[in-house]
């Protein structure tokens, strides 16, 4: 059986794994694709440049990418622990890079987290969808409801078409949408979106705001903002 043959087998079985762990769309993109991307500041969760996937682990030739389909708000919660916010809605994620990991390294190859790399320029080379007006990749079956994992390997799997298609065109309601008024097309002010703040949410005079685009469940829990989300046309059927 030639290389290739091997390749797109293994390709075809990690892909089936990931399924199987309850991934909805599962694509991978090549070490040398998405290392070809310059370096960009992230300041909402790593607080750094993005890395290229050789950085993180020299070995790295294919990228697993995996995207979870949001499909209620419940997914949406966020609890406060101490000073701590906790996310529930965000440990299928765990689940599908532990099972992929574990799969890939049975089969004896390395794997790495793939932290610091922007997940969503991967999401985008493997086919999931594009990067939307709202900041978010907009998938044409799931919209914008979807959460990213990804893999590191040294495997050499089968690489996937990236995803060319402008779903936004015209289309601005989730710019319209933002109650903070964090968006411009294609960006987002993480300063002013309501997931990235939390300062004022004590503060009286913002209590009804706060309650309605950020609901209380408990006096430590409340839904996260979503209203860039529900604003996009594509998706809403599978919610």
């Amino acid at each position: 059986m030639g290389a290739n043959s091997e390749a797109g087998k293994l390709t075809a079985n990690v892909k089936e794994v990931a399924v199987k762990s309850g991934a909805s769309l599962v694509g991978v993109v090549s070490a040398n694709a998405i290392d070809a991307f310059p370096a960009i500041w992230v300041t909402w969760t790593i607080q750094e440049y993005t890395k290229k996937a050789s950085e993180v682990m020299p070995e790295t030739r294919s990228v697993v990418v995996m995207g979870y389909h949001v499909w209620d708000d419940m997914l949406e919660l966020a609890i406060k622990k101490g000073e701590e916010w906790v996310y529930p809605g965000y440990l299928p994620l765990d689940v599908l890079t532990l099972t992929v990991s574990h799969y890939l390294q049975k089969k004896g190859y390395k794997t790495a987290y793939a932290r610091s790399i922007s997940h969503k320029r991967l999401a985008q080379l493997a086919g999931f969808g594009n990067y939307g007006k709202n900041a978010l990749i907009v998938n044409p079956v799931f919209g914008p409801w979807i959460r990213i994992a990804a893999i590191l390997t040294n495997a050499e799997l089968i690489a996937d078409n990236p995803f060319e298609q402008d779903l936004c065109q015209d289309c601005e309601n989730c710019i319209k949408a933002c109650p903070v008024g964090a968006l411009t097309p294609y960006k987002v002010d993480d300063q002013r979106c309501m997931l990235g703040v939390h300062l004022i949410e004590e503060d009286p005079k913002y209590h009804d705001f706060w309650k309605k685009y950020e609901p209380s469940l408990t006096k430590n829990s409340h839904i996260m903002c979503t209203e860039c989300q529900k604003a996009c046309r594509y998706g809403k059927n599978r919610r």
